[in-house]
């Protein structure tokens, strides 16, 4: 789940040394970690294709190296990563209906319905694409949903930060060397995890490979493409926006055309993210009851008792019932969330970032290869591992207490969302770097370089 677009409010929240450092940081440990879980996963047996059962035979190993009792250690690891890991996708599909309905709301901005109408309204059209079994079916999901209109925003981010030169304008951007608070660094140190996870997945995309061994191949590509892109959207959009940069960028440009294109093709976009992030928690319910993912009209095989009454059903009733559930109950959360007059965005995403993405990124990846691995581990390796988890158990802490103080110390507390959002779009938002001098000529037809027929908040 590439998000370069995301980056420059990242900068914004840590200053531009601190965001630059961490972006290359981020670069290289999420590169490495990506590799270590190729490796941990050859060690194990092949039914270990889950970060909570890699976790168990980590904690059982240890257990054998320290005396200590492994079957205890076994079932505490398991059941310990399996929370942690349930939560963040868990969370994940609820901040990504946020950022959903919140398009539709830009796009049908004269539209009478709610915040939470327009999350029902995209649940609805969510669900059928929530019927993919697993994984292996989502390979050309990715294609259309996510890796083409990744190009299209990316070209359309760059066309409309070239069209309006916002560093040419009154007052124009301004820029923080330093955070404005410690808040503001745990928050973007977060969503820095948030921006660079998504390693949760890789030991259930490993499994479903036809060719695993190739996994270094898909890594060496993967980042080919996206740390380039991170970097060139992130110094990009930091120095055409600056300390203006929004969480939601496209509010950053102008309401034309190019835009609202954009915003469209991200609700197509966001179809796929919920999906891939989802999966884990659905996949995870499924197989605990017997419902073979594989299997579309063949019977399940049943476990527990209600494992026993899905099991006379075919394949994709229970399918389509447990995953209604969960999207129903994450459309739920979603509005709990939704309080007061902000959107929560930022703050979701850095909750997320502290709780799952920067352990199974930054720091379990290398507490599973020093419990797992065969040979001898180097001086050198421990010394960067300890590095980097003491770092990841920092950003845990700082930011889990911060994305929640914010959140939930929002004004009005929970459910009480205002029913639609004001976007103000280029350049009409209060420290929009065009506010005072009003977009160039060029980009309306209009001789002051203001928006004509609009009203200051669209």
């Amino acid at each position: 789940m590439a998000v370069p677009r995301a980056i420059p409010a990242c900068f914004k929240a840590t200053g531009w040394p601190l965001g630059l450092v961490c972006l290359v940081y981020s670069s290289i440990v999420t590169y490495d970690t990506g590799m270590i879980y190729g490796k941990v996963t050859a060690l194990l047996p092949a039914d270990c294709f889950t970060c909570p059962s890699i976790a168990a035979e980590a904690g059982a190993a240890f257990a054998a190296q320290t005396g200590r009792n492994q079957k205890r250690w076994r079932i505490g690891c398991l059941y310990s990563a399996a929370g942690i890991q349930y939560c963040t996708y868990y969370l994940t599909g609820v901040s990504e209906l946020i950022y959903f309905e919140q398009y539709m709301g830009q796009i049908f901005e004269v539209s009478p319905l709610c915040q939470w109408q327009w999350l029902l309204v995209v649940s609805m059209i969510t669900l059928p694409a929530l019927q993919i079994p697993g994984f292996h079916g989502t390979r050309w999901a990715a294609v259309m949903l996510s890796l083409v209109p990744l190009v299209f925003n990316v070209g359309v981010f760059t066309w409309e930060i070239l069209l309006v030169q916002p560093w040419n304008c009154k007052p124009g951007p301004t820029y923080s060397a330093w955070p404005k608070s410690a808040n503001n660094v745990a928050l973007g140190l977060s969503a820095f995890a948030y921006s660079f996870g998504g390693h949760g997945l890789y030991p259930e995309m490993l499994r479903e490979m036809a060719e695993p061994s190739r996994w270094g191949e898909v890594m060496a590509w993967t980042y080919a493409v996206v740390t380039p892109l991170y970097i060139y959207c992130g110094v990009l959009g930091y120095a055409a926006y600056g300390d203006a940069s929004m969480t939601n960028i496209n509010q950053n440009a102008p309401r034309n055309l190019a835009n609202q294109l954009s915003i469209m093709v991200q609700c197509i976009q966001e179809v796929f993210f919920i999906l891939e992030g989802n999966l884990i928690v659905m996949l995870a319910l499924e197989l605990q009851l017997g419902v073979d993912p594989a299997a579309c009209y063949a019977p399940s095989t049943p476990k527990g008792l209600l494992g026993r009454v899905l099991g006379v059903m075919p394949t994709w009733v229970p399918r389509l019932v447990l995953r209604t559930m969960i999207l129903g109950s994450q459309c739920f959360v979603a509005q709990a969330l939704l309080c007061g007059a902000g959107d929560a965005l930022f703050a979701m995403i850095s909750l997320v970032g502290a709780v799952g993405m920067t352990a199974f990124t930054y720091v379990l990846p290398y507490l599973f290869y020093a419990a797992l691995s065969r040979n001898k581990l180097s001086r050198g390796w421990k010394a960067w591992a300890a590095l980097n988890v003491a770092v990841g158990s920092v950003v845990m802490v700082t930011g889990f207490t911060s994305s929640i103080t914010q959140l939930f110390g929002c004004e009005g507390g929970f459910f009480s969302g205002d029913c639609q959002l004001d976007y103000a779009y280029a350049p009409l938002g209060d420290i929009d770097p065009c506010n005072l001098s009003g977009l160039p000529s060029w980009v309306f037809d209009s001789e002051d370089g203001k928006i004509d027929g609009l009203s200051n908040i669209a």
